[in-house]
């Protein structure tokens, strides 16, 4: 089990953001380590470790540590991207003989909330990179309680009836 007695928060903002640093995803959290993640899940909204090296289940195994697991949509096909693990999917631009290996092909993926198609979203997203190219294919994220409080008070009251 891994403990986080020499875990280190560097917040990435003043919005959002902070980098968990001294961790080992590959290794089963215990109860009060992964309360600790999730309270700096919880105040940053998004999180970020580094340098991680994960099988499928490892990072299958972390992410239960935030809540039940939804499943990823499909490949064009039908199926999971990956074999056996219908909660991950693969975004990726690499080709294998003239196919996808992942979505988006070669293309970039537009603003967007992941699965808010859904009655009731996920919570979370995880993105686990195995490749990170050297320019393109970077994530923005929002704080969108900033964004409400930064509405004025009339616009703010539309949306809560």
């Amino acid at each position: 089990m891994v403990q986080l007695k020499e875990l280190e928060l560097v917040p990435l903002s003043d919005s959002l953001g902070v980098e968990i640093k001294g961790l080992d995803l590959s290794r089963p959290l215990d109860t009060a380590s992964a309360d600790k993640i999730r309270s700096a899940w919880r105040d940053h909204l998004v999180v970020l470790v580094r340098g991680q090296n994960l099988t499928d289940s490892q990072l299958v195994a972390f992410a239960k540590n935030f809540g039940e697991l939804e499943q990823a949509p499909p490949n064009k096909s039908g199926t999971p991207w990956i074999p056996g693990f219908p909660q991950l999917a693969c975004i990726s631009n690499i080709e294998d003989k003239g196919q996808p290996v992942g979505s988006l092909g070669n293309g970039e993926a537009e603003w967007h909330t992941d699965m808010s198609y859904i009655d009731a979203p996920p919570s979370a997203s995880l993105l686990y990179s195995l490749e990170i190219p050297p320019a393109g294919g970077t994530t923005h994220f929002m704080n969108m309680y900033r964004a409400y409080e930064a509405l004025p008070e009339d616009l703010q009251k539309t949306g809560s009836g």
